[in-house]
């Protein structure tokens, strides 16, 4: 496994991983305020509450946790369908992806998948397109860095009834790193995926696509390193164990020539490796040994496996898969002088010039 944790993360990992199976009982040492953080960082708050297996004096705190989120999805459901019609009614072809796609289809119930917000990948050639119905629904654009290289992706939000709030992840690249940002299409996600009708019982006129479950484990692997490469959250792997819990044979085959394919090999074994080690997940051992083939040649994403290394290695991997000297010179400049306005904003200043030196001083120190 690439997570190197330390004896009291790995104590942690595996006690907070038994909570969501039943047998699994908190540690009677553990204060219930620290075990509540514990949980909410990991994501698996309402799914430890569902096996009956947390301190009794919690069952009132995640009552009213159970109500709010129950309510706050319900109204996300109505957004969602809302937004994808508009989207199929104006002929953008839009796919569900990441967390909320596995809300609405893997879950038991979609509460129980915590999400910030909701990602969408389009084609490029609908931005335009995508933009207006998100504004003509409500939805405004949120503070982010803007490029043509740096970043693929807007962030739009919307007030809801009850203080509730949607944001949605609007991509037309599946992922700001550069070895990443081409490895799946709306395209190809749809034409492999599947169709939801509705949301957890919100009907949609047409239909919303979502990646295959094969897919979801490629986007979940690369989502856990190329995002998170300092972080190993049980929602992610817990993910991972309901995908695979699901595969037939041929899942498990179109996995591996997937993974080839898209040299996603060593990250994809990682991810299989560290959920069953935390969850028990059951692997399929073909699967397995040519994953491990596959892995053991040379594959520039497994840079990611390294989560020790500091930001420069992996800001040069991004340099070094850019795919000419005019993409590499536009990814330094967006990356190293982003616009007057966002670095303002960005370091809490009026003077730009003073904002680009703290911008410096502060990427530097991240850097080094």
């Amino acid at each position: 496994m690439s997570f190197n944790a330390n004896t009291a993360e790995e104590k942690d990992l595996k006690a907070l991983a038994g909570l969501l199976f039943n047998g699994g009982q908190a540690e009677p040492t553990i204060s219930a305020k620290t075990l509540l953080a514990k949980l909410e960082y990991h994501g698996i708050s309402l799914l430890a509450a569902e096996q009956q297996t947390l301190p009794a004096e919690l069952e009132g705190h995640f009552a009213q946790l159970k109500a709010m989120m129950v309510a706050n999805d319900k109204l996300k459901q109505i957004e969602l369908a809302s937004l994808f019609d508009a989207f199929n009614d104006q002929g953008v072809n839009a796919v569900l992806f990441k967390g909320s796609a596995l809300a609405y289809s893997l879950y038991p119930k979609p509460w129980l998948r915590p999400r910030s917000d909701s990602d969408v990948i389009i084609a490029a050639k609908d931005r335009i397109a995508a933009d207006a119905i998100l504004q003509q629904l409500g939805y405004q654009t949120l503070f982010a860095i803007q490029g043509k290289y740096v970043s693929y992706q807007s962030t739009y939000g919307k007030a809801l009834a009850g203080k509730s709030f949607i944001n949605i992840d609007l991509h037309w690249q599946i992922n700001n790193r550069q070895m990443f940002s081409q490895t799946f299409t709306a395209e190809e996600l749809a034409s492999n995926g599947a169709k939801l009708t509705q949301l957890a019982g919100t009907p949609l006129r047409s239909s919303a696509a979502i990646p295959s479950y094969v897919d979801s484990v490629l986007i979940a692997s690369v989502h856990r390193l190329g995002h998170h490469h300092t972080e190993e959250r049980l929602a992610w792997l817990y993910d991972i164990h309901l995908l695979v819990g699901c595969f037939t044979e041929l899942d498990w085959a179109q996995l591996t020539h997937r993974a080839k394919s898209k040299q996603l090999c060593a990250i994809t074994l990682d991810a299989l490796r560290t959920a069953q080690h935390y969850l028990s997940t059951e692997l399929d051992t073909n699967a397995m040994s040519q994953l491990e083939a596959s892995a053991s040649q040379f594959e520039a994403s497994a840079i990611f496996l390294n989560r020790q290394l500091s930001e420069r290695h992996y800001f040069w991997a991004d340099l070094k898969s850019m795919p000419n000297l005019k993409s590499k010179l536009g990814f330094l400049r967006e990356s190293t002088l982003p616009s007057p306005d966002y670095v303002r904003q960005q370091m809490n200043t009026r003077w730009a010039s003073i904002a680009y030196i703290k911008r410096l001083i502060r990427g530097l120190r991240r850097v080094f």
